[in-house]
């Protein structure tokens, strides 16, 4: 009798294909709002937004305290990205980084697919989400101290999702 829980390589390679297809749909529909994400930056800025999608899309484990915060990092979808980046971004520098606007942002997207099911769970999440990222954007300069956007975050931001999404 074959285990439910046995996944195949197969499996994992169609899993992997479509994640990759939903990224380069984000990275598009990115593109299509904010084009010049697209343009390639100088050595120095090409760090500094390697520096900054690493705190979106971290290449190593989080550590046993920020596994919590982390994982609600984790759990932001596509949706919430994009919510989150093109809102702040239509707002503008100065503008706060506020998990309840960052909500509206989200079910504001047009053509993009879903609704969220359980707003008060969804807000507790990008709360945490932002709690966790919040200080590594100020180290950044993504965020002032008193964790309203800046012009480089303005900047910044989008070109980091589109680079995460488009590798």
């Amino acid at each position: 009798m074959p285990n439910d829980w046995d996944i195949t390589d197969d499996e994992i390679d169609a899993w992997s294909e479509e994640w990759e297809a939903v990224d380069r749909a984000a990275a598009e529909y990115l593109a299509k709002r904010i084009p010049a994400v697209r343009d390639v930056p100088t050595d120095d800025d090409a760090r500094w937004l390697d520096a900054l999608a690493e705190t979106i899309s971290p290449s190593k484990e989080p550590s046993a305290d920020e596994i919590e915060s982390m994982s609600a990092v984790m759990a932001l979808q596509h949706a919430d990205w994009l919510g989150l980046v093109l809102g702040l971004v239509d707002r503008g520098p100065g503008s706060a980084l506020d998990p309840a606007l960052v909500q509206v942002d989200v079910e504001r997207l047009e053509d993009v697919d879903g609704e969220i099911e359980d707003p008060q769970g969804h807000l507790a999440v990008l709360e945490m989400a932002l709690i966790h990222l919040t200080p590594g954007w100020q180290d950044l300069g993504v965020l002032d101290e008193d964790q309203r956007l800046t012009d480089r975050g303005a900047w910044g931001l989008p070109r980091a999702l589109h680079r995460i999404w488009s590798h």
